[in-house]
């Protein structure tokens, strides 16, 4: 994998931060690494970012379809309220529902790749 400055540079630009030019380098993961990414390539982020903030229901619903639910959402995906001349601020994402995120991290991986039988770490 080996340390930023052995691996190709992605990019190298310049940007003021409080009155201060700041040089902001980045590099890109080794291949192998991306292609087993979620997220393999910028361009890849840049895409699921934008759909994020242009189809935020669609977005983090499809999303919520990838864990387990003890109980869907009754009711709207999501609801909110950003204009205080329309009375309180607030978002409500998925009221209602609920889930186990320890299940949803581990033990669904788990049993689903059948890893029961797999030391998860070594002290």
């Amino acid at each position: 994998m080996g340390l930023p400055e052995e691996r190709g540079r992605t990019g190298s630009r310049e940007r003021e931060e409080a009155g201060a030019r700041i040089r902001v380098q980045s590099w890109s993961p080794p291949p192998e690494i991306s292609r087993s990414a979620h997220v393999p390539s910028l361009q890849r982020y840049r895409e699921l970012h934008r759909r994020s903030v242009e189809q935020p229901r669609e977005f983090w619903g499809d999303i919520a379809k990838e864990f387990y639910w003890k109980t869907s959402c009754p009711g709207p995906f999501v609801q909110y309220n950003f204009d205080v001349t329309k009375g309180k601020i607030f978002i409500e994402w998925m009221k209602g529902a609920t889930t186990n995120i320890c299940y949803n991290v581990l033990d669904r991986i788990v049993h689903e790749k059948k890893l029961g039988d797999k030391v998860a770490f070594y002290w």
